[in-house]
């Protein structure tokens, strides 16, 4: 198994246990491969639709069609590493957002959620939730830079 085989193994386990949903849209994706255009197929992957398509009394794939391939081992690891750094700067921005917002016309920093009849409503405060989730930001960034060689599973490296 290639380096961003297991890398790619090792980081959708750690998705599957902590943050599912992610890993769900991921696999998904993944799944479905890449759309690209004849023209920019490799040689060989041309020439391996060429039979396929022939073998099925198809037409040629011309260069303006579009073929779907797999992502390669590095696209993948890319792939979840862009996922990633997204929903970080996501999560920061708009928490961000919403707390310049109450600064700027002086409401309340804690939103709650629920019925306000309830005993035990939930609630965030908004301060907080901003540096936490700023700290997460540059806590993915920081793991994102060095790459993925301390994430990797031991014997990987």
């Amino acid at each position: 198994m290639s380096v961003e085989n297991e890398q790619y193994a090792f980081i959708m386990e750690r998705l599957k246990a902590d943050i599912p949903e992610l890993a769900a849209q991921l696999d998904q994706e993944l799944k479905r491969g890449r759309a690209v255009s004849g023209q920019k197929l490799q040689r060989e992957e041309r020439h391996e639709r060429a039979s396929r398509l022939e073998e099925a009394h198809l037409p040629a794939l011309g260069k303006t069609d579009v073929a779907v391939i797999p992502y390669s081992g590095e696209e993948r690891v890319e792939l979840i590493r862009d996922a990633l750094l997204t929903l970080a700067e996501t999560m920061y921005t708009s928490r961000q957002a919403a707390l310049k917002l109450t600064m700027e016309w002086g409401l309340e920093q804690e939103i709650r959620f629920g019925d306000p009849e309830e005993e035990n409503p939930s609630f965030i405060y908004l301060p907080e939730e901003t540096e936490h989730a700023r700290t997460v930001l540059a806590t993915v960034r920081e793991l994102l830079s060095e790459g993925l060689d301390e994430m990797q599973p031991e014997g990987v490296r």
